[in-house]
């Protein structure tokens, strides 16, 4: 078994930035059953750049999409993204109404909205995520603001990120009991993203972690990932924390198939150590030990999963696909050469986007 190779490869999910707790207080050591809280308030967000790029030369990664989460902020990516304009592209989120939140300050989601518009309209992001964000108590409620959002998708002809699953481990519980709640939430149900994909067919939606998101061996989310993605042509499920199993099912599903999946691994996140079940299927997958605690050292879970997909018998053509020429034509990603990945004369590609203009 060895690592999968692709003709031009993508990484859709990515985090370029590393965040430290309690980073200026040397020998204070946080305490991780609050782990959520801290990396919200007392986190130091720096730039890993140097480091990635190291990791991507070692793998042949081509391009890497850059999402904020936790405490990133939208300007430390943008600042990675000029710096290497052929090695990354970035994703954006209202980041700094979050900070003006977070420190006490009053402000609705409409001070959101307008953050992203601002954020879309300068072109630097090729769209909205990690995550749907959305505001209110009820279903009703939060479809009503996340419709808000994918209006300002369409408008800038980005894409969508909803996020699925969550991690199990140190600190999956205390995420799950506080983002999640019940399953009127996005994050909690892949399901209500029919709604949204149903409203808005014309913006693309990436379901995050394809269900898989550090989860161990639960495939809950995964399941209902699939079955949305098999309805509706502008929904795409990011497989890089799928183990070589997984595959088989949405690669024969003729509602789904190998234009539908993006290469997203997560790197950079703390939840991408793996676990080894010797003898079991899965043998090894993504999961966060909690007797561990969350990792200093840096995850390689691009060797992982490039061994995962390297277990298929599948054409070349199509793990390029899979490695970056979906997310090439998604994301309107520039390669050194047109041709690369394929299509026929008498078969149009499923990709409604093929025809847009590069960004």
């Amino acid at each position: 078994m060895g690592l999968a190779k692709g003709i031009f490869t993508v990484d859709t999910h990515t985090h370029g930035q590393r965040f430290a707790v309690k980073f200026q207080e040397k020998g204070v050591k946080p305490d991780y059953s609050t782990l959520s809280n801290d990396m919200s308030t007392e986190a130091v967000c720096y730039s890993n750049a140097p480091r990635m790029l190291y990791f991507m030369d070692r793998y042949n990664v081509d391009v890497c999409a850059l999402l904020p989460a936790f405490t990133m902020t939208n300007e430390v990516n943008a600042q990675i993204v000029k710096e290497y304009p052929d090695r990354f592209v970035a994703f954006c989120s209202a980041t700094k109404t979050r900070d003006r939140a977070r420190a006490g300050e009053k402000v609705t989601f409409d001070d959101s909205l307008r953050e992203m518009e601002e954020l879309l309209a300068s072109g630097l992001y090729k769209g909205f995520g990690e995550g749907m964000p959305a505001s209110g108590d009820t279903w009703e409620e939060k479809f009503e603001s996340i419709c808000k959002v994918m209006e300002l998708l369409r408008k800038y002809k980005c894409v969508a990120q909803y996020h699925t699953s969550c991690p199990s481990g140190y600190a999956g519980g205390s995420w799950q009991s506080r983002l999640m709640g019940h399953y009127e939430e996005p994050y909690a149900n892949p399901m209500l993203c029919h709604a949204i994909a149903s409203e808005f067919p014309d913006v693309p939606i990436i379901m995050n972690h394809g269900g898989i998101e550090g989860s161990g061996y639960y495939l809950e989310y995964y399941e209902k990932c699939l079955n949305v993605a098999a309805s509706h042509d502008n929904v795409y499920l990011e497989c890089g924390q799928w183990w070589a199993e997984l595959y088989e099912r949405p690669l024969k599903d003729p509602n789904i198939g190998v234009e539908k999946l993006l290469w997203g691994t997560d790197w950079g996140a703390s939840c991408t150590m793996q676990t080894w079940m010797p003898g079991c299927v899965p043998e090894t997958y993504v999961n966060q030990d909690i007797s561990l605690g969350p990792p200093s050292h840096q995850c390689d879970i691009w060797g992982w999963s490039l061994r995962e997909l390297g277990r298929l018998n599948i054409p070349q053509d199509d793990l390029n696909l899979i490695l970056g020429g979906n997310a090439v034509r998604l994301l309107g990603i520039k390669t050194p050469h047109t041709r690369l990945f394929k299509e026929y004369l008498n078969k149009k590609p499923r990709l409604w986007y093929q025809d847009a203009p590069v960004k």
